[in-house]
């Protein structure tokens, strides 16, 4: 049995006409009142949009804070998406973030620990080793002032990778021809 915690999701892009009929909501909730969709008509999604252009779903009681389904059919068909799932018991909140337009693997599937709040997190331990090693760097004399600057230019790479990325808002939800 799932654990069962607080999820939504916002989709955003576009979704061909054809693709309509698929799309995996007729049993999604549009806000936290238990609101549900009139139809799932093109003319009643697009007005369900919320005020940012996007579709929106939240469950108070989704399995693991997921929309299993859903997700996986916008990542078929490359349908970009923003998840925030609570945490609770072992697991940790999460945002999860999907855009497959963007370059670079890092950027189209991208997982950040989050607050309970939805901020994003980074783990202390990765930091604290960045700035060691950034203490013992300064500290050192004994290296060339070339070798300290691609030294500490490695290390803001790493810190730069352990901080989230930045990505770009969701793009309206429309439904397109194509």
């Amino acid at each position: 049995m799932a654990d069962r915690m607080a999820g939504e999701i916002w989709i955003g892009g576009k979704l061909p006409r054809s693709l309509l009929a698929e799309l995996p909501i007729s049993d999604l909730w549009l806000d936290w009142d238990h609101n549900r969709l009139r139809s799932s008509t093109e003319a009643d999604i697009l007005a369900a949009r919320d005020e940012d252009g996007l579709l929106h779903f939240a469950d108070d009681e989704a399995a693991y804070g997921e929309f299993q389904e859903l997700e996986g059919w916008l990542r078929e068909h490359k349908i970009p998406y923003r998840r925030h799932s609570d945490g609770k018991y072992e697991y940790t909140p999460e945002l999860v973030e999907f855009r497959p337009d963007l370059k670079g693997k890092r950027n189209r599937n991208v997982f950040i620990t989050t607050s309970p709040e939805g901020a994003p997190m980074v783990f202390v331990s990765d930091v604290e080793a960045i700035t060691t090693r950034m203490a013992k760097l300064a500290a050192n004399r004994k290296r060339s002032p070339t070798q300290r600057l691609q030294s500490l230019e490695k290390l803001l790479q790493k810190l730069a990778l352990a901080l989230p990325p930045k990505l770009p808002p969701l793009p309206p939800f429309e439904i397109s021809d194509g």
